[in-house]
Formats: C-alpha cells, sequence, structure tokens
C-alpha cells in the first residue's frame, strides 16, 4: 500500500529528532522504521512528489531513498532538498555507487550504500543529528 500523501508515525509531540524520509515502498517504510524506531525518532514518510509541500514540517534529517541512479537529464533531487532544507543534513541510501551521483554529490551529507550494516546506518543517522 503507497501512502498517498504524508504519514505521521510518531503519537506524541516531543523533542524527539524528526526525519523526514523520501521513501514511497511498503517494504522499505517497514525496515526504515523498524530500524529507526518511532520512540527514538518523530518519523514523517512522504513521496518525491511530495518535496514542495514539506516545508512547514522543520525535519532535523532527510534520508531519501535513492531508488534509481541519478541521470544527467532527470531533475536534481538532492539539490532541491538542499535548496529547502540547506542546514539540514541529507542522507541518501542507494544500490547504485556513489560515484553515479556525478555532481549530486556535493548535497549529500551521508551515502550509505544498500545493502547496509544496520549499526553503520545508524550511527551514520546519529552522527548526522549531532550538532556542536
Amino acid at each position: 500500500m503507497k501512502l498517498p500523501n504524508m504519514a505521521y508515525l510518531s503519537t506524541d509531540i516531543s523533542e524527539k529528532p524528526k526525519l523526514l524520509i523520501f521513501e514511497d515502498e511498503d517494504s522499505m517504510q517497514t525496515i526504515l522504521t523498524a530500524a529507526l524506531l518511532p520512540e527514538k525518532y518523530e518519523l514523517t514518510f512522504v513521496s518525491t512528489e511530495m518535496l514542495g509541500k514539506t516545508k512547514l514540517l522543520n525535519p532535523d534529517l532527510i534520508l531519501l531513498d535513492q531508488v534509481v541512479a541519478p541521470m544527467p537529464e532527470q531533475e536534481d533531487f538532492c539539490r532541491q532538498i538542499k535548496s529547502l532544507y540547506p542546514s539540514v543534513p541529507l542522507v541518501v541510501i542507494s544500490a547504485y555507487p556513489l560515484n553515479k551521483f556525478g555532481n549530486h554529490q556535493q548535497y549529500i551529507d551521508l551515502f550509505i550504500a544498500k545493502p547496509f550494516d544496520l549499526s553503520y546506518f545508524l550511527n551514520g543517522v546519529d552522527s548526522c543529528l549531532v550538532t556542536d
């Protein structure tokens, strides 16, 4: 079942870090929800078509599951995300190697290759949320 627009998985308003997750695939949503523990993070899943409607969400971290390799003729989605959220870390997970992202790399704060080690993934998310 695809999410129609947005699905909010937290049940209370708190000081939990807010993660905005661009993910359309049900199975990956399930995996990320289990891994990221909604008790620890406030999770909001959206489709890529919702980018312009997410401005008021004020995330602490953005996670993008890049299911297709970026191509020159495609719109630069990473650039669009960073133009809306310039100071929010962008974590990209993809089965495609980082070198396929060309100049998209300049907008990515952390790249995680699929399949990923769960501990590495969680440590990466946590490290991106740490502020000095």
